[in-house]
């Protein structure tokens, strides 16, 4: 039986709501896990398994024959402002911190475990909530999943419902934290020549950074950008000292197909022109790049309904599948520009567009 109009768009908006009400900022998700889970207890058909705050259901019943797909929200946002944002919807628009990154995607998956017909479908399915998603590359929830659920890695395709607009959105570029230090030599602001300043010492290295275009790198006709950001820097000791350190963060976005030694390479690279023993580099966080696959039967069955396919102009757990051997997509119904913002909201018609696309896509 079909849907009276607008009961998708009220169910979806509903289900969004509820997770928005839910604060869940990186290492606080575990009351919306905690209802996640309670709603999810009785739903029928389906079997679920937690580990910490990491929620994976599978059918009671699984049908081996059918090929596996993955879906995988994250259920943690970044912090709430100082002035929290108000849950509401309003003008077609959903307000809320995580609303576009990623809990519009989250309510896609909810809707699709809960009122999609599985026994119809083509596909055999595997939903996972997991944790931890926006802090440090090593504390994702999904390896705990990885770990203690092997099974969801027995799976055929991967769909990650990142903020995407709505289209697929392929690959992804990789990240690294790099901490680079100037070494210089303390004197009295007044008689700077009897010190080495570090502060000035970094000037070549930060003016090249910021005069650095981004590189245009060309992957299965996908154009990724590798750019590289200044993103916190510390030195000094008093307004009448000339520093003798200088300690930056630099977040390098690297393009699909490179990967630590290229990041390596490229800071050896920028350092180059300061004695050897005046800078040095860490890579203090390191996350790989995911592969472009638009090659993949599932991914080509996917692409089949028109949907548009772009690069993925960011970090996103797809790069966590690839590396396990699972072909993965980002498709979310959440805007990308939204992600983190001050005014963070989701369009309710991307909402209803992207659950249709995937209830087609698995219907067959």
């Amino acid at each position: 039986m079909s849907e009276a109009p607008g009961a998708a768009e009220k169910r979806l908006v509903g289900d969004l709501l509820w997770l928005l009400e839910r604060k869940s900022p990186t290492g606080s998700e575990g009351p919306l896990c905690d209802d996640l889970e309670a709603r999810l207890a009785a739903l029928p058909g389906f079997e679920s398994v937690r580990a910490g705050n990491n929620l994976a259901l599978r059918r009671a019943r699984p049908d081996g024959s059918r090929p596996k797909v993955v879906f995988a929200g994250h259920l943690d946002t970044v912090p709430e402002p100082k002035e929290p944002l108000p849950v509401r919807a309003e003008g077609g628009l959903v307000y809320g911190r995580g609303s576009s990154d990623m809990k519009a995607g989250d309510a896609v998956m909810l809707s699709l475990l809960e009122n999609f017909d599985w026994d119809g479908s083509w596909a055999e399915p595997v939903f996972v909530f997991y944790e931890r998603e926006e802090g440090p590359h090593l504390e994702n929830g999904l390896e705990v999943v990885f770990s203690e659920m092997p099974w969801v890695l027995d799976a055929d395709l991967a769909i990650v419902p990142e903020p995407t607009e709505g289209v697929v959105e392929a690959g992804c570029v990789g990240t690294a934290q790099v901490e680079v230090t100037f070494r210089g030599k303390a004197a009295h602001s007044a008689r700077p020549w009897l010190g080495l300043n570090a502060a000035t010492l970094a000037g070549v290295f930060l003016s090249e950074l910021h005069e650095r275009e981004p590189e245009e790198v060309v992957v299965d006709g996908l154009s990724f950008y590798e750019v590289a950001s200044v993103t916190m820097v510390r030195g000094g000791t008093a307004k009448n000292v000339v520093p003798d350190s200088l300690w930056a963060n630099v977040n390098l976005r690297f393009a699909p197909g490179r990967g630590r030694d290229h990041v390596e390479s490229v800071f050896r690279g920028l350092l180059s022109g300061l004695p050897a023993d005046a800078a040095e580099f860490e890579v203090t966080d390191f996350a790989p790049s995911g592969p472009v696959d638009l090659s993949h039967p599932l991914v080509k069955k996917l692409l089949e309904s028109g949907l548009e396919v772009r690069p993925k102009q960011a970090w996103t757990d797809v790069a966590r599948f690839a590396e396990r051997g699972v072909a993965a997509v980002n498709l979310g119904p959440g805007t990308p520009a939204q992600a983190h913002g001050d005014t963070e909201h989701a369009r309710v018609d991307l909402l209803v567009e992207c659950h249709a696309r995937l209830a087609d896509f698995l219907s067959g």
